[in-house]
């Protein structure tokens, strides 16, 4: 009796077994498929890499969009001596980037978060257009800079303006601007002026 029952157990366990090795063939199957699958549709992503001074927040995952719509995102970033290489894929079915197109990093939400944004042209390219045009991000440091640099220079204009107006007595002439030799005389005191300043350069 013992025997018989050992034998059923054996029997239920190669049963198991065997039912064990099946349903992991049959689940090694699927992933196999999927990994497959997979691949073949990565292989048929168009893939562009650029090169980037400043890659300015951008990480792998970042989204890549075209006209505010997310087509791709970044698969590799790797930096080359005093550049950034960034390897990105467009995913999205019948979008292609049109030849002439620009390319640079843009601030897509309220958390910091960047994404790789492409502008298509608005003129008609030729034969000697790259395919894609990189235009380097710009820090915020860059951008207060390039601020400070216009206020200066409305700065200097004003200076100039009103020593000109101040050399030419403008508040006189402009209270007497019906008088000829007025008018006669602040013609001749700007040609004066004019000639100072071309004479400083």
């Amino acid at each position: 009796m013992q025997k018989q029952l050992t034998k059923t157990e054996l029997y239920k366990n190669t049963a198991k077994l065997i039912e064990f090795s099946i349903w992991g063939l049959f689940i090694a199957l699927i992933v196999g498929i999927i990994v497959a699958y997979n691949s073949y549709c990565h292989e048929n992503y168009s893939r562009y890499q650029i090169f980037l001074q400043d890659v300015d927040g951008i990480i792998v995952g970042s989204p890549v969009k075209m006209m505010g719509i997310q087509v791709g995102y970044v698969k590799h970033i790797k930096a080359v001596n005093d550049m950034v290489y960034v390897d990105f894929v467009i995913n999205q079915e019948g979008i292609e980037i049109p030849k002439g197109s620009t390319i640079t990093v843009e601030f897509s939400g309220m958390g910091g978060s960047r994404s790789l944004e492409i502008y298509t042209p608005t003129e008609k390219y030729n034969s000697n257009t790259p395919p894609i045009i990189v235009q380097q991000p710009r820090r915020l440091g860059a951008a207060v800079s390039l601020l400070n640099s216009m206020f200066k220079k409305v700065g200097d204009i004003i200076y100039h303006c009103t020593s000109f107006a101040d050399e030419l007595h403008f508040e006189k002439i402009k209270a007497n601007p019906s008088n000829n030799s007025k008018a006669k005389s602040f013609l001749e005191e700007t040609n004066k002026w004019l000639d100072i300043q071309n004479s400083r350069k």
